[in-house]
């Protein structure tokens, strides 16, 4: 990847708006947007955090470090107060912290609290420890315990890069806000450390569950995902159904050929139901209210306590009202298959 050259304007006045992939009802255009949050676009600094260039994630003991990283500059003109980008990477950093502020705005406009995470480390193209959990592919992560977002360039010719692809992004700050609301601090380390446990398997699908189901409640878009990738099992308005082979199990896992734990069926069986929900209700900022409460009467505080059916139970209670109870129980009945359930539903 080249080093990126910042080229600044003809005066030293602050942009009045970036060149950005942006969302709109018939899909993704490239186009200008203020973009306030974003202090210095030359330097990629603003009130969510600054970008640094590179530096290393590493870790032991389930605690999670970035280090190093140098300062990030971004080679864009002027064009009437519009900083348009010189190449690919710098409309991808530019999106990418657009789609990052729209989706802490809506969140803010919600009540949802995000402030003790913010500013947030954010990385560009940083080296990765082969020992953590942690491996971003073509677009963005967040990495838990270290409060770090970490972007790499797309490697595939896609219509819209996964960075530039609002719900992928506002999938990313659904795994900060789960972290957040379990753990209570964005710099705690995760509940359970031991990926391959059983309690592990679900702590992974469930983070996985919640940030597909954040990203398609914020962006009212079961398939947010098709816009840069078609993946009809990930579709939260499809047909994922919970079965035996899909329910943690550590035995399983170490019989494996590769014994790593693949958390995003499971999590899109959770995020379906969810969804379900929301056409239900016809009411996705009710569905987003219920699903934070549920997470806020579960979070589990030990490793023993990290398990599907006690999240439903939690999503269950959470229902404001007799209603609303049903509308989760006939979800559940549907998604879950008979494999779990909600003892108020039976």
């Amino acid at each position: 990847m080249p080093v990126l050259l910042l080229l600044l304007g003809c005066t030293s006045r602050a942009p009045d708006a970036v060149l950005a992939y942006l969302r709109g009802a018939d899909g993704y255009t490239i186009a200008p947007r203020p973009l306030p949050a974003l202090v210095d676009p030359g330097t990629m600094s603003g009130t969510l955090g600054d970008v640094r260039h590179g530096g290393r994630l590493v870790g032991s003991d389930g605690e999670e470090r970035y280090t190093g990283g140098r300062g990030l500059t971004v080679r864009y003109g002027l064009d009437e107060r519009v900083a348009v980008p010189a190449d690919q990477d710098g409309l991808l950093l530019f999106s990418f912290y657009a789609h990052l502020s729209d989706a802490r705005d809506a969140l803010a406009a919600q009540g949802v609290d995000l402030s003790p995470m913010f500013p947030v480390a954010i990385a560009w193209n940083p080296a990765v420890s082969p020992l953590l959990e942690v491996s971003p592919a073509d677009n963005a992560a967040y990495a838990i315990g270290a409060n770090l977002f970490l972007l790499l360039a797309d490697g595939d010719d896609r219509d819209v890069p996964l960075l530039a692809n609002a719900g992928v992004v506002s999938h990313e700050l659904g795994h900060a806000l789960f972290h957040l609301r379990m753990a209570g601090d964005p710099l705690a380390q995760a509940i359970v450390t031991d990926p391959a446990s059983r309690a592990g398997m679900w702590q992974a699908s469930l983070h996985e569950g919640f940030a597909d189901a954040l990203a398609a409640l914020l962006l009212d878009d079961p398939r947010f995902l098709d816009a840069s990738v078609t993946m009809p099992a990930r579709d939260l308005d499809g047909t994922a159904i919970l079965t035996e082979a899909l329910l943690p199990d550590p035995d399983t896992l170490a019989d494996s050929l590769l014994p790593i734990y693949d958390p995003y069926a499971l999590g899109t069986v959770f995020a379906s139901l969810v969804w379900d929900l929301r056409v239900a209700t016809d009411d996705p900022e009710g569905t987003l209210a219920l699903l934070l409460a549920a997470v806020d009467a579960w979070a589990p505080a030990e490793d023993a306590d990290f398990d599907g059916e006690r999240f439903l139970d939690a999503l269950h209670t959470a229902a404001i009202d007799v209603g609303q109870q049903e509308i989760v129980c006939d979800a559940i009945a549907v998604r879950m298959d008979g494999l779990l359930g909600v003892e108020g539903c039976r």
